[in-house]
């Protein structure tokens, strides 16, 4: 067998191997395109192997190096296929060993995505030794919406580089992060943080495109840049507007009056109805928490992002806190992802959706299905919650909130079903969310509210029954004063809306 790069001869007996294996159902259709083909066999950021069997090829791989911050060193496995009438014989292996290779030691850490329409992808990862590290939900949109299983492996000096048994999770990643690190065999125990409060988020501070001149004050600022980046994107603000703006990425700065005070940058995808949000400067944590929200607000607002995505740093538990409070789920731990400074750095994926769970045909392998097992029902929950946040945004309690405003007072409480016929709990404040209910002669349906008096120190009876089968949503006076507390902006517009309902 011989092993030699891609020639442009050989375009259409790679195109041929591929709808051999996927028919015209490859992940990237323009795959099929010759002219397109040929400009990634003459890419300087790719290099395309194949691999001939007398004289005839019976496999094809290449590794992007062009994928994140220039110094990260993380190879990307695509176009990877392998003849389905030779296969068994390490062909795909041997491929991944000759692209580590040729990749001149730029790759440390190699990473590959495969669908979970079909299994076949994931059973070249699994054989080629990409591991899996996590599960992608609703991803990309092909047909429909499609998951991911996202596979990777330590090469050369990788394992060597990483920050050994610093991270720190929150409790939600800590069974993500024990996988990850057992199917990568790095016997270290994962360090838990718990109790942590989220970087407050209301912060009055003004958002502006970058500019020129902004971008001056933002190099000089060194938290999130320089020293302990919270949110890794692959691209990083130090490489001037122009690369800025040839990546498509989009900055903007926070300032408070002519102070700078920090910055965020994010790419908007509009094939998949996505925004990754690839940067995090900030001179303080305030700072830090109100461009979050600003970010989500505006994908959501501007963009109607139907997936939001974060890579967070495995040592900012507070960041992870911070994410997980505004409605992202962890979805992958991936250890030594990427290289900053002196040491390569874990990383968590987070991703928030804002699109029905609705996966569509998947098959996923026993490795894959651990993943999927441990991401999907913190996902499932979440739909369901925000399908019942959407229905209650026309409630006068809820007036002028953003999603995220709803959503982060559907965590300080809870919803529940109420029973035809059932009375409601005294010295709640409730809201109606499906349903109706009869308090004396007046009868209130989806959207009212009950005991809004307890906000202001008063005792309620709701003496509320319900008409039919209901559900609500509850809120005590201990949970209201916690978020509150956490929250102050939107306590102070909750308690405008409650005052003018008594």
């Amino acid at each position: 067998m011989n092993v030699r790069p891609i020639q442009e001869s050989d375009i259409e007996t790679v195109i041929g191997l591929f709808r051999k294996n996927y028919g015209d159902d490859y992940a990237m259709p323009e795959f099929y395109d010759p002219q397109w083909v040929k400009r990634g066999v003459y890419s300087d950021n790719i290099v395309w192997l194949v691999l001939e069997d007398e004289g005839k090829i019976v496999a094809s791989g290449a590794i992007i190096l062009n994928f994140g911050d220039y110094n990260d060193q993380i190879g990307e496995i695509g176009r990877l296929v392998v003849d389905p009438d030779v296969a068994g014989k390490g062909l795909g292996r041997a491929m991944l060993e000759a692209l580590v290779d040729a990749s001149d030691e730029h790759a440390e850490f190699v990473f590959a995505e495969a669908r979970t329409v079909h299994p076949k992808t994931q059973k070249i990862n699994d054989r080629i030794g990409l591991v899996p590290l996590g599960f992608l939900p609703l991803h990309y949109m092909m047909a429909w919406r499609e998951s991911l299983v996202f596979s990777g492996q330590l090469f050369g000096n990788g394992r060597a580089l990483r920050r050994i048994g610093q991270a720190e999770v929150i409790p939600a990643l800590e069974p993500l992060a024990k996988l990850s690190l057992k199917n990568l065999e790095l016997g270290e125990a994962v360090h838990v943080r718990d109790g942590l409060h989220p970087y407050p988020v209301d912060q009055q501070i003004d958002i502006h495109p970058l500019t020129a001149s902004s971008l001056i004050r933002v190099l000089k600022i060194e938290q999130g840049r320089l020293t302990e980046p919270e949110i890794f994107g692959g691209g990083s603000i130090d490489e001037g507007l122009t690369q800025l703006q040839a990546r498509k990425a989009k900055y903007v700065v926070a300032s408070e009056g002519e102070r700078t005070l920090g910055a965020l940058g994010f790419i908007h995808h509009p094939r998949h109805d996505s925004i990754r949000i690839i940067e995090l400067i900030a001179q303080d944590s305030a700072v830090k928490g109100s461009l979050l929200r600003w970010a989500i607000d505006h994908a959501q607002d501007e963009y109607a992002a139907q997936v939001i995505e974060v890579d967070a740093s495995a040592y900012s538990p507070r960041m992870q806190q911070t994410l997980y409070s505004m409605g992202f789920l962890p979805t992958s731990y991936v250890p030594g992802m990427v290289f900053h400074q002196t040491a390569r750095y874990d990383v968590v994926k987070f991703a928030k959706l804002n699109t029905p769970w609705e996966l569509g045909p998947f098959e996923l392998t026993e490795s894959s299905q651990a993943y999927f097992d441990l991401v999907a029902p913190p996902f499932i929950q979440a739909a369901q919650e925000h399908e019942n946040r959407l229905r209650a945004l026309n409630s006068p309690a809820l007036k002028n909130f953003t999603p995220l405003d709803a959503y982060l007072v559907n965590r300080a409480g809870h919803a529940f079903d109420v029973a035809h016929g059932a009375t409601l709990e005294p010295n709640n404040i409730y809201l109606v969310v499906n349903g109706a209910f009869k308090q004396g002669e007046r009868v209130i349906g989806r959207g009212g509210v009950f005991g809004a008096g307890i906000a202001f120190g008063e005792t309620s009876d709701t003496d509320a029954i319900a008409q039919e089968n209901s559900r609500v949503f509850a809120l005590s006076k201990a949970e209201l004063d916690k978020m509150c507390e956490m929250h102050p902006r939107l306590g102070i517009k909750l308690y405008q809306n409650l005052a003018n309902l008594r």
